[in-house]
């Protein structure tokens, strides 16, 4: 993983200067993080998913990129980060889970054959079985 800050990570997305194998998923999460930080969600989601996706287009991994699964996980992101105000230690501390199996957590508001399909990998997809927070 990369060892970098949220800042970092993000500079790192934006410049380029990550590698493939620099950027895994708790470093997905401090990015996610770090943007809604700085930006309300509907922002933050969209400057996210921007570098992400250039990011898998630059390093040759588009396929695994899934934009229903971004935009879900930053939306349990956001509740956690706001029920911790405190820092990233803090908030890893307090929610394992989102370390642990993220996707068990995105099941819980979508079916799996949903999130599995290439309309929910390619574009946003609304819940079915349980409204995102």
């Amino acid at each position: 993983m990369a060892d970098l800050d949220g800042r970092g990570l993000l500079s790192g997305l934006a410049d380029g200067s990550l590698e493939a194998g620099q950027f895994g998923h708790r470093d997905h999460v401090r990015a996610a993080w770090q943007c809604l930080r700085e930006d309300p969600l509907p922002q933050a989601a969209h400057r996210f998913s921007g570098l992400l996706r250039d990011f898998v287009k630059r390093v040759g991994a588009e396929d695994k990129y899934h934009h229903t699964l971004t935009l879900a996980l930053m939306h349990l992101i956001d509740v956690r980060r706001r029920e911790t105000p405190g820092d990233w230690d803090d908030f890893v501390r307090a929610y394992p889970e989102l370390f642990r199996d993220a996707r068990k957590l995105v099941e819980q508001h979508y079916a799996p054959d949903l999130l599995d399909s290439a309309e929910a990998r390619r574009a946003f997809v609304e819940p079915n079985r349980a409204p995102l927070p």
